[in-house]
């Protein structure tokens, strides 16, 4: 007797084991379920695409994704340890919830249907983030949810976002400004992140603008998209250059623009991936007349959560050095950088804040020549 209940107990150990490490989420979610907790792996996943709808019964369904659930201890909010991944697209049906939880991560490897509802419950302000990011597009009759508190996360997205609700992912195309804590991870771990930009400049040639970018990773890129305007709402396709596909090493690329311009132009790229995922870059202005070449510098975006800002300069003087110091409201030089002369005339440069700064106000100032521009930055 002794030895059946021993085999007994190993076998539902064995059995409890198995369920904990090997469960997926499910392609058909149509009960209440809690995901990502201590009975699941580490990260836990689909095996593609997944919908969210009600039981057969008619009730509706709540699916929470929780990576606290029976996990003690604190949470090292720099590191991501735990988070659920949903190998194809998410549909969240009608009257059906998706909820995610304070210090929980979901990432969805194609594209977020939302004609339910998709809440965010951050109930500790800026210590435990939420994250939603989308390897696709997000779009629905649903709405978003608990996303708009002051310390809130945006919605991550490599392509468009059109959803109603309290969020602030903007039009999407952000995927670039998550935290590099997360954005490494994911890129170790296999995600098809996008290209990661790392310049865009402009110089003058003789009766040409010369358009400059550079890329220090590439995953699954097909090729850009160069576009110009001259009131930032109407653009026009000048061309289209092909990318490099899957790379992690410095590829530079070049393409220049021999149209005219009496007045300012404004230059952005498209990366399209294979799949037809795609990305913006920019704008970047450039200013053909010397006489408009002020040194003029914005913050986008600001206010700003800890991830990503990206610095547009224009109006460089051309072969000068140029500076960039951030400082705090004591005046406390927190940041610096310094550029060597080139012919560039303007340039796109990105600042990581998620190591360096907290919340609060402080001033950038740009040099370049005997011209300064100065622009506060608040981040929340």
């Amino acid at each position: 007797m002794n030895k059946f209940l021993l085999i007994k107990s190993l076998f539902l150990l064995i059995s409890l084991f198995n369920y904990s490490w090997a469960q997926n989420i499910p392609a058909t979610i149509n009960s209440d379920i809690i995901i990502g907790g201590a009975l699941w792996p580490d990260i836990s996943s689909s095996l593609g695409n997944v919908q969210v709808t009600a039981s057969n019964g008619g009730a509706n369904t709540t699916v929470i994704f929780n990576h606290l659930d029976g996990r003690s201890g604190n949470v090292n909010n720099n590191i991501l340890s735990h988070y659920s991944v949903i190998e194809g697209d998410l549909t969240i049906d009608e009257s059906q919830t998706v909820i995610i939880e304070e210090s929980s991560v979901l990432v969805i490897n194609g594209n977020l249907f939302i004609d339910g509802t998709l809440q965010y419950n951050n109930s500790n302000g800026n210590s435990k983030h939420v994250f939603l990011i989308v390897l696709g597009n997000i779009s629905g009759d649903g709405t978003i949810t608990g996303g708009n508190g002051s310390h809130d996360q945006p919605p991550y997205a490599s392509g468009s976002i059109d959803i109603d609700g309290d969020h602030k992912g903007g039009e999407g195309n952000n995927i670039d400004d998550l935290p590099s804590y997360i954005s490494d991870k994911l890129k170790d771990d296999g995600y098809d992140l996008p290209v990661e930009l790392i310049s865009f400049s402009a110089s003058i040639l003789d009766n040409a603008i010369e358009i400059n970018w550079a890329t220090a990773t590439e995953i699954n890129a097909s090729h850009f998209e160069v576009y110009s305007s001259t009131d930032r709402r109407n653009w026009n396709l000048l061309g289209k250059v092909e990318a490099s596909g899957n790379s992690n090493v410095l590829i530079e690329y070049t393409f220049i623009d021999e149209n005219e311009y009496q007045n300012e132009v404004y230059y952005k790229l498209i990366q399209y991936d294979f799949d037809g995922i795609n990305e913006s870059f920019g704008p970047l202005v450039v200013y053909p007349s010397n006489n408009q070449n002020v040194l003029r510098t914005s913050v986008f975006p600001n206010p700003a959560d800890n991830g990503n800002v990206s610095l547009q300069i224009s109006g460089l003087n051309i072969g000068s050095q140029t500076t960039i110091q951030i400082l705090n409201k004591e005046g406390k030089l927190i940041f610096g950088d310094v550029i060597n002369g080139s012919n560039d005339i303007a340039f796109n440069y990105r600042l990581d804040l998620s190591s360096l700064f907290t919340t609060g106000m402080y001033i950038i100032k740009v040099n370049s020549g005997k011209q300064q521009s100065i622009e506060k930055l608040i981040i929340k």
